[in-house]
């Protein structure tokens, strides 16, 4: 699924909870675990999906993130998984 609405990440998280997604046009801290905003481009909830998905029609510049809990950790510590980040190189 491809729209052009730039999303707060209240917004992402709660239309696509439990998905993988690409987000473009993005606002990210990178002092924060988690964007501001962004454009999402692509979605899934399979990650094998989500991947292939991704491969097609390159953007320039995007994040991936999971939208949700991966796995529970003891309340002490802090762990990140949505800082991946993607930059097309230039031809």
């Amino acid at each position: 699924m491809n729209t052009s609405e730039k999303l707060s990440w209240e917004e992402i998280k709660t239309r696509y909870d439990q998905e993988w997604v690409e987000l473009v046009d993005f606002e990210w801290d990178m002092t924060e675990p988690d964007p501001k905003a962004g454009v999402v481009r692509v979605h899934a909830k399979d990650k094998k999906e989500f991947h292939s998905m991704i491969m097609q029609n390159r953007p320039g510049r995007s994040a991936i993130v999971y939208v949700g809990e991966l796995f529970d950790l003891p309340d002490n510590m802090f762990f990140s998984a949505n800082l991946h980040q993607f930059k097309v190189k230039e031809q």
